[in-house]
């Protein structure tokens, strides 16, 4: 399937499938908001598609500097566009706990997804957020992520297969 992009080029349609594999789904032991994207940030490293995980992580730090990405729920989506990441990239960060995320409802956030992609590329970028902002919106989906799921499960949850 293709879809016109803002430049009037056809482009194939970005599915979430394609850029988050079981590999980047961690459990995290972070014990502040800037711990965590640490980990997040350290676990898209490991992508090929990353060639620069100090420009992800000070990109991420900015731009929750701003306004933080806590959409409720128990959900955070930080994400960065620079020029240090060829493809997008997403991690899936699970913290049983809880942290601190300054988040909208003032809830704790429980899953964390980070979403790393190319500085041009912003479309895509919101064609994946609204592919988990349908699967996150699930309670059954969200508290099968947050249990004992393995990170191939937790893919399939959120691909929607």
């Amino acid at each position: 399937m293709t879809a016109r992009s803002g430049d009037g080029m056809d482009r194939k349609k970005i599915e979430l499938r394609d850029h988050l594999d079981a590999a980047r789904v961690i459990d995290l032991t972070a014990t502040s908001k800037d711990e965590a994207l640490v980990e997040l940030v350290d676990a898209a490293r490991g992508a090929p598609s990353v060639d620069d995980g100090d420009a992800l992580l000070s990109a991420v730090r900015e731009r929750e500097s701003k306004l933080s990405t806590g959409i409720g729920l128990g959900i955070a989506v930080p994400h960065a566009r620079i020029e240090g990441v060829r493809e997008f990239v997403v991690v899936v960060g699970r913290h049983a706990a809880g942290l601190e995320f300054g988040s909208i409802d003032g809830r704790p956030v429980h899953i964390i997804v980070l979403i790393a992609g190319p500085r041009e590329a912003k479309t895509p970028y919101l064609e994946l957020l609204a592919q988990l902002s349908k699967r996150l919106k699930l309670e059954e989906v969200r508290t099968q992520v947050t249990g004992d799921s393995t990170p191939e499960q937790v893919v399939e949850l959120l691909v929607g297969t």
